[in-house]
């Protein structure tokens, strides 16, 4: 979407507008408070972050973080208790029709006691993948793909899930003494696939690196500034893994080779074309891994070589505000130069709007220049 369609959907980037609810309160239009910063951190394969700071809530006479609800007074502390279902949505406008960004639960309440200064309250937490990232579990499935894995892991914790079927069927996962989010981490690896967060649901597929973009930005116009890195540091040409079937205890083989990575652009050449014309020869990565089939060595290297080529182009940039970047989404970026002016995925989003306004910090990748 191009930027002055944004720009009509947004009132002309004129009035950013957030709103936050901590157990059902709006923290400004209910409780009155001061609010004079939030941000909003999302990235892939993590638990998205939160954090707001609350200033002029300290009652000097009784020591106290307070507010007002309806003539009644409130301590905040015991508002803010840790466990406390949080919502966050940030962009421009109305902020009846803000589509929240974040859902999560309170996890962490930060101040600062100083002399001259009024004390300030920050409160911090995660999404709802939270609860995933706390303690560990040894569990197993049998005959079944890494996608009911992933169910079952989400609904463990009462997540609701858009998991995308993945195959082939395994005769058994293992998760060994592991977090639950470690443990998506490893299933996400197996497979070529991204997970995170989004409207209170947890996405598990592939990446959707081949969609349309969701933003289209160009330097000096929406685009603030823009940092791109080719690297061909981590770039093979081929990857192998080798195992062992289960049945037969026949040594496996699974390969992938350039030309292979998803979303590429055809026009334009890989870090794994790179290298191999950098070297005059093909770098084969070869890997041990525990696989029990053909079909689980071909799809292990598939998905290293997916990671490897994500590597090869990078970068960090910021805009206007724009709710629209998320990770998992793409942003088209013009004024760069022939070889820099492409579409990007975007792994990474950090929204934040404080006394400077809204801004957007994001970070991408791709496969090909």
């Amino acid at each position: 979407m191009r930027l002055t369609e944004l720009e009509r959907r947004h009132g002309g980037f004129y009035v950013p507008a957030y709103a936050i609810k901590v157990g059902g309160d709006d923290v400004l239009r209910d409780l009155f408070l001061a609010v004079t910063s939030v941000s909003v951190d999302l990235k892939e394969k993590a638990a998205g972050h939160f954090s707001f700071t609350v200033a002029n809530a300290f009652d000097w006479r009784v020591r106290q973080f307070v507010a007002t609800r309806r003539a009644t007074r409130v301590d905040l502390l015991d508002l803010f208790r840790f466990g406390s279902t949080v919502e966050i949505g940030l962009g421009y406008g109305d902020v009846s029709s803000l589509v929240p960004l974040l859902t999560g639960v309170l996890t962490e309440i930060t101040t600062d006691f100083r002399a001259g200064a009024t004390p300030e309250l920050t409160i911090s937490g995660y999404d709802d993948l939270y609860p995933l990232t706390v303690g560990c579990r040894t569990q197993h499935w049998e005959d079944k793909p890494d996608s009911v894995a992933v169910r079952d892991l989400a609904h463990a914790h009462g997540v609701g899930t858009d998991v995308r079927p993945t195959s082939p069927v395994k005769q058994r996962i293992d998760q060994n003494n592991q977090t639950d989010m470690a443990f998506l981490g490893t299933l996400a690896a197996s497979n070529g696939a991204t997970f995170y967060e989004r409207r209170r649901k947890l996405y598990f597929g592939p990446r959707q690196n081949e969609l349309s973009e969701a933003v289209e930005l160009e330097w000096g116009q929406g685009l603030l500034s823009f940092r791109p890195e080719a690297s061909l540091a981590r770039q093979v040409g081929a990857v192998k893994v080798y195992g062992r079937s289960a049945s037969t205890g026949e040594a496996l083989i699974g390969q992938a080779r350039r030309g292979q990575e998803s979303g590429r652009d055809t026009r334009a050449r890989s870090g794994g074309d790179r290298v191999a014309t950098a070297l005059a020869r093909d770098p084969v990565l070869n890997l041990p891994a525990a696989v029990r089939t053909q079909a689980e060595a071909d799809a292990r290297a598939k998905a290293v070589l997916e990671e490897r080529a994500e590597a090869f182009l990078t970068g960090s940039g910021e805009s206007i505000g724009l709710p629209e970047l998320l990770p998992d989404t793409n942003v088209g970026v013009e004024g760069l130069g022939p070889a820099f002016s492409k579409t990007y995925y975007v792994s990474q989003a950090s929204h934040r709007v404080d006394g400077g306004g809204y801004r957007t910090t994001f970070q991408v990748q791709e496969t090909t220049i």
